[in-house]
């Protein structure tokens, strides 16, 4: 239980509503909705809700499994008082009275309480594994047992609280799997389960709960979503969880919260106290896993009618957060305005077998989907009723069918939507148990002569099997490989799909009637004046070949064979006639056409467009009428028929404006347009301590609280400091390690106060830093924390640590922001008051460290490049009257890395490097005043 983290307060609230237990029955049976698996009776409550709650609020078939008792180490009392509790909470958030039905736990050879809610489809289950508490150690009371011990292999069994029957690893998994298998959720839900478990980051049981429920979702074959979120640590992150879901979220815990004496019960503090008042407002998945999703398929596109954003995009319905506005409008596909037909259409790689989908529709209570329809490329479609208000997923269920594409396409919409879109559109995998459709072209009928006939399926990979002589087709009849010819008689066929689905036998029935009727022939357009390039169609009232004449002789004796549009290119009598299959021709007809007098000037088309382009990017210039002359500038000035005419592909190799015009064969001249193409910079490349991305290196400081980025220059100067990050009054290092998690941008490592927890927040490249990662513990051990970056050679930056006996430790980076296992790489280093990451100071590609002694003397230590060191050397003395000295690389822009200080009166000052391990210590110049409050400098 997250009340674990906290001590426990005087006093004990009443135990009320506690179900006395009933001869257990088998569950309403349910499917294709939610599982949660959490540790503790209110986990869901703080860190899986608003999502968990939209399904209870929309009765969506939901059950949640506790796995621990979450009592905290207390007696038999206060557990059950947590469940009734649970209990309680969730009759309201579902709008139900508080009556529960103990139902069958569906597991053989097992009594695990398992509830369902009367009237309802919503269920829990309690495992009653004793509270492992924060770190795992478990309490005397239980033995010290703890499901973090049973996932690690420390314990082979527990027992849980009520004393029933005790769980093993194997058997805890086969719980779940046997649960998920019964019960067919398509969504799960579970706690943390990501990297390691580290405690106080998280507690033991999320962990470890989490661990089990992803091993048991991994075994769980049918099409399902699982999603992990995160606990304790999130009140550090931003807000997402607004009203009117935060209250409702408030008022269920203070719900639950009645029930447990550990909770809300600080005095002055109210309901709920902290740190539960910022857990409530906020909830965040730390990953997501997919089965059987063919929307998540690597070859499947996704497209939409339209989309109100670049933010809103289709791609937005497939991203695994079945979220919207307030909470997450980045997270939802929105079209642009449109109601009633808007669409959403997933096409997949290849022909995928499909039999559910589920659609989240947005969480607002005034934009609701109504109606819809699902399109499948094999022509047939399935009605969708309304979608759940409150952004509960919708489950619409069909027989399987082997397709290349299903659409979405909403059909009504509540009156106050004003544009319909969607959370979350997930198109899950099935047996095709959909016979294919076969179709006959032309189908039966009388027709003048023999029909060439086609028989086509609705599904790819279909066998078709016929016959022709009225006889019934069977396995052993040909198979359809090429058109048939058929006269007078009688067509039968079948279809097999690739999954082995046979339609039934169709009859198609053909015979030859005596048709005495020519054909009609109409030209388009009719005769008239028209531009030159004006395509004539010829068109029959039935099949015929047409034959025609331009040059007004007969078409009888000298006609071509109309294939396609002909071009009027000049004044002409077009003549025609046509023959039907029986023979039968048309009378010659004939149009007169003449060329209308042009007066429509070119469009002349610039490609690329207006833009900032790399050099060497090739502009082209076309009309939409052969026979242009275009005619440009790129000065700036307006072009005329004497300037340059275009030929060919312009090459950008500087920024200019490009002007032109065209005119045609008939002397109409376009209006003058212009196009500006502005030439890319270069790209720059980044030094190891710049974190805006322009190039050059840049100053870190905390005041106060906040972290502050100055921006270098590339000159020796800094810009005035801007707020990067929070927190950090409880920090106590800083460190600059690079690139330390392999993404290509400039991070920072933190070392917490309180702890000695070290965090990662992983630079965005243009002077900001992403959600935080916590990657050690225990670092408040370390009198010093610094990071040359590469020191070992391996590619990857690392990080240098000094504990208090001296000795200094090599923690070598993986590269993907954790580490390998730490070297000693020095000893007595607790003589120096002042360690620095110098990066390469001395110009041999191999990175330093510099080093501050009690006489103030100033030392380079060159690194080897591998694990060790070369011979150190003295950069400066009388340095002891600088309160701060740091080496951010080179802010001088001359290719050298540099060293600032600050003095005892707040002047920091930049010391130039030599590039070969000095420092020019009398071209010091001075980089700001009223730094004597800043702390942490780097």
């Amino acid at each position: 239980m997250a009340a674990a983290v906290l001590a426990a307060v005087l006093g004990a609230a009443a135990l009320v509503g506690l179900q006395t237990p009933a001869p257990a029955r088998s569950a309403t049976a349910c499917a294709n909705g939610d599982m949660n698996i959490v540790a503790h009776t209110d986990d869901d409550l703080l860190f899986l809700s608003p999502d968990f709650m939209r399904d209870l609020e929309a009765d969506r078939c939901s059950l949640t499994v506790f796995t621990t008792a979450g009592e905290a180490g207390e007696g038999a009392s206060y557990w059950q008082s947590l469940e009734a509790g649970i209990q309680a909470t969730y009759a309201q958030m579902a709008g139900k009275a508080n009556s529960w039905v103990d139902i069958d736990d569906g597991i053989a050879n097992r009594d695990i309480a398992r509830w369902q809610l009367s009237g309802s489809n919503i269920q829990v289950m309690f495992l009653r594994i004793p509270d492992g508490f924060p770190d795992g150690s478990g309490s005397d009371t239980y033995n010290y047992q703890s499901i973090l011990k049973l996932w690690n292999g420390t314990l082979s069994s527990v027992t849980p609280v009520d004393g029933r029957a005790a769980y093993t690893k194997s058997q805890l998994a086969s719980i779940l799997l046997q649960t998920m298998q019964s019960f067919k959720p398509t969504t799960l839900r579970t706690q943390d389960w990501t990297g390691s478990y580290t405690n106080p980051y998280d507690h033991s049981d999320h962990w470890a709960t989490a661990k089990f429920a992803q091993q048991a979702s991994a075994s769980y074959t049918a099409p399902h979503t699982l999603t992990g979120y995160d606990a304790y640590v999130i009140d550090e992150y931003a807000q997402n969880v607004f009203d009117p879901e935060l209250t409702k979220k408030v008022d269920a815990f203070v719900t639950f919260a009645g029930y447990d004496h550990n909770v809300c019960n600080s005095p002055g503090e109210g309901c709920p106290d902290s740190p539960y008042n910022e857990w409530l407002k906020r909830e965040y998945p730390t990953s997501i896993q997919w089965t059987k999703n063919a929307a998540k398929d690597s070859g499947t596109t996704v497209r939409a009618s339209s989309q109100a954003s670049t933010t809103q995009s289709a791609d937005r319905a497939r991203d695994g957060y079945a979220w919207g506005a307030p909470q997450a409008p980045g997270k939802e596909w929105v079209s642009n305005g449109e109601k009633t037909g808007a669409w959403i259409q997933y096409t997949f790689g290849s022909p995928t077998a499909i039999s559910m989908v589920n659609l989240f529709d947005r969480p607002l209570a005034d934009q609701q989907v109504t109606s819809g329809v699902l399109d499948f490329s094999d022509g047939t479609s399935v009605p969708v009723g309304a979608l759940y208000n409150n952004g509960a997923g919708t489950t619409v269920t069909f027989p399987g069918r082997t397709v290349t594409s299903v659409k979405f396409t909403v059909t009504g919409v509540s009156p106050t939507t004003t544009a319909a879109g969607l959370a979350e559109f997930e198109v899950f995998k099935g047996a095709d148990t959909t016979a294919p459709v076969i179709t006959a072209t032309p189908p039966g009928g009388t027709y003048p002569s023999a029909q060439t006939v086609t028989l086509s399926s609705n599904e790819p990979s279909t066998t078709i099997r016929y016959t022709t002589d009225g006889s019934t087709p069977t396995a052993s009849s040909p198979a359809y490989t090429a058109p048939i010819t058929i006269g007078a008689g009688t067509l039968k066929y079948f279809g097999v799909d690739a999954a082995g689905n046979t339609s039934q036998v169709a009859t198609q029935t053909y015979s030859l009637a005596d048709d005495k009727t020519p054909p009609t022939v109409t030209a388009d357009p009719a005769a008239g004046a028209y531009p030159v390039g004006t395509l004539i169609k010829l068109t029959a009232n039935e099949p015929a070949t047409i034959r025609y004449t331009t040059d007004g002789s007969d078409p009888v004796t000298a006609g071509t064979t109309y294939t396609g549009p002909i071009s009027l290119d000049a004044a002409m009598t077009l003549k025609y006639f046509a023959t039907d299959n029986a023979g039968n021709a048309s009378a010659v007809a004939q149009q007169a056409y003449t060329i209308a007098a042009d007066t429509t000037p070119p469009t002349i088309t610039a490609n690329p467009l207006t833009g900032t382009y790399p050099s060497g990017q090739q502009i082209t210039l076309s009309s939409n009428e052969s026979k242009t002359d275009i005619y440009y500038t790129t000065d700036g000035s307006t072009p005329t028929t004497g300037s340059t005419l275009y030929t060919g592909p312009l090459t950008l190799d500087h920024t200019f404006t490009l002007s032109y015009f065209g005119r045609d064969a008939a002397g109409n001249e376009s209006t003058v347009q212009s196009q500006t193409y502005t030439l890319q910079p270069k790209p720059v490349t980044p030094s190891w301590h710049d974190y805006t991305g322009d190039g050059y290196a840049d100053v870190l400081a905390a005041d106060g609280d906040l972290l502050k980025l100055y921006k270098g220059d590339g000159a020796g100067g800094i810009a005035a400091g801007v707020q990067v990050a929070t927190g950090w009054s409880g920090m106590n290092a800083t460190v600059t390690p690079g690139d330390f998690n392999g993404d290509g941008k400039n991070d920072v490592l933190a070392r917490r106060t309180s702890d000695g927890a070290l965090f990662l927040y992983p630079g965005n490249g243009s002077g900001g830093f992403g959600t935080r990662v916590q990657v050690g513990w225990g670092w408040n051990v370390m009198t010093a924390v610094l990071s040359p970056g590469d020191f070992d050679g391996d590619g990857n930056s690392d990080v240098l640590a000094r504990d208090s006996g001296g000795a200094l430790w090599l923690y070598p980076g993986n590269g993907t922001g954790g580490w390998k296992s730490r070297v000693q790489v020095g000893w007595g280093w607790n003589v120096m008051n002042a360690l620095v990451s110098g990066r390469d100071f001395n110009g041999d590609g191999k990175n330093d460290v510099i080093a501050r002694d009690t006489n103030g003397v100033l030392w380079l230590y060159p690194g080897d490049g591998a694990t060790g060191w070369l011979s150190r050397s003295q950069i400066a003395t009388g340095w002891g009257s600088m309160t701060a000295i740091a080496a951010p690389g080179d802010l001088t822009g001359d290719g050298k890395a540099d060293i600032i200080a600050r003095d005892g009166s707040g002047v920091l000052w930049l010391y130039p490097g030599t590039g070969t391990g000095g420092i020019d210590v009398n071209g010091r110049t001075q980089l700001g005043t009223g730094w004597g409050a800043l702390k942490l400098i780097s």
